[in-house]
């Protein structure tokens, strides 16, 4: 009477057992493989390019000296790359692109100490113990990074600047009183005020005022030329966020953190953003870089010819260059980001558009993701250790035109279109 309990149980552990040989032998889901990857970024932690005596006639104290001529790669600076290239070998042997001690990475920089310093500093920790070439140009200056190369898009100062005239309609003197607010900010930092704005007795202190600068728009030396209180603010606020990057002290200042300097660095974003991201600018500027990127892209693939790949189809191919390098291609291909201690659209120290091309697996489809990949003011300030647990921050750059994920052959077309668009019509 008995046994058929005994059986039912019996049946039981062997539907169990069953199970779960089933569940341990079913193979996991396919994942999308990633192929290859592009970094564009800008060189590393620099020293100012004026001096502390001409930095110290905008403000009530006196400025940090570096200890490295002016714009060349601090010490420190080279520390900082190699930590984030230590990051961007882990993050890319968890994704499954690189191997244990892999060297397939291809390394190019623009002809300045910091932009060489910077690829060899990043190549110590992305590919240690293999040997680094660094890439260069015959040409000085490398059109790469300094000057277009493609008929779509001849140099036309004037073209350029009457597109940035549009984006102020016009007007910069109505566009500069805009960023007035934020100006304060910026100024309050400098003359130490503990108001914002500062008092006329507070803004009296300094040997030169940011309001002294004139307004002008115009053409100089075959470039535009823009000039205003707001856009002075520019090589400032880089020598600040260099010198709190560096670690260097600040004997007398006070606010010098990096929640303060973050909300103080708006209104040089919005300078960044007019100067730079207008897409006029990248397209005269960067359209040369922005094809070679594309068939980097594409090696392999659906290629369009129309420009030579970088590198020898390695899986990383990294491009050192400048903060213009990265705002103007982003400007071109309309890259937005916002990371938490700079302003909107700024290039980091060190920071990069990071381009990567993912074969889906479910179709096979070769799909573009853009990142933006940055280190935080206090992890530079510190030296803050970076890993898989402990990242720099990361924004992820949605694609104009493009749906998520945004396939290759559609990126060829946004990217193509930005190059030939007419801001004519």
């Amino acid at each position: 009477m008995r046994v058929a309990p005994l059986a039912a149980g019996f049946a039981l552990v062997v539907s169990t057992m069953a199970g779960a040989v089933a569940a341990q032998t079913t193979p996991p889901p396919p994942r999308d493989k990633l192929e290859r990857v592009v970094i564009v970024m800008r060189h590393g932690v620099r020293s100012a390019m004026s001096s502390p005596e001409e930095l110290g006639r905008y403000s009530r104290r006196a400025w940090p000296r570096f200890a490295v001529p002016p714009g060349h790669l601090t010490a420190n600076g080279a520390t900082l790359v190699t930590m984030l290239g230590g990051w961007y070998r882990a993050h890319y042997r968890q994704l499954g692109l690189l191997n244990a001690n892999d060297c397939a990475v291809y390394y190019w920089a623009n002809h300045t100490q910091r932009t060489e310093a910077t690829a060899t500093a990043l190549a110590a920790g992305l590919t240690p113990g293999c040997p680094a070439t660094i890439h260069q140009s015959a040409a000085a200056p490398d059109p790469l990074f300094e000057a277009p190369q493609t008929p779509l898009a001849p140099l036309d100062p004037q073209r350029m600047l009457t597109a940035i005239s549009a984006r102020v309609d016009g007007n910069l003197t109505a566009w500069d009183a805009r960023q007035a607010p934020d100006r304060d900010r910026f100024e309050a930092l400098l003359l130490q005020c503990r108001r914002i704005p500062c008092s006329a007795v507070e803004r009296t202190k300094v040997q030169r005022r940011l309001n002294d600068t004139p307004v002008a728009m115009r053409i100089d030396d075959g470039k535009p030329d823009l000039s205003s209180p707001s856009l002075q603010v520019a090589g400032i606020a880089e020598s600040l966020v260099m010198a709190y990057a560096d670690g260097l002290a600040f004997p007398g200042w006070r606010g010098i953190d990096a929640a303060t300097i973050g909300k103080a660095l708006v209104v040089h974003g919005a300078g960044i953003d007019l100067r730079t991201r207008t897409p006029e600018v990248g397209r005269q500027t960067s359209s040369y870089l922005a094809m070679r990127l594309l068939a980097t892209l594409q090696r392999g693939a659906c290629a369009t010819a129309l420009a030579d790949p970088i590198g020898e189809a390695e899986k990383i191919v990294v491009l050192s260059g400048h903060d213009g390098t990265v705002t103007m291609l982003a400007g071109l291909l309309g890259l937005n980001w916002k990371l938490r201690d700079y302003g909107k659209g700024e290039a980091a120290p060190g920071g990069g558009l990071v381009f990567e091309v993912w074969r889906l697996a479910t179709t096979g489809q070769q799909v573009v993701r853009i990142n933006y990949v940055a280190q935080r003011l206090d992890q530079m300030r510190y030296r803050t250790p970076l890993s898989i647990d402990a990242p720099p921050e990361l924004a992820t750059l949605a694609i104009a035109g493009c749906t998520d994920p945004c396939s290759l052959p559609r990126f060829t077309t946004h990217l193509l279109g930005t190059v030939s668009a007419d801001p004519q019509h």
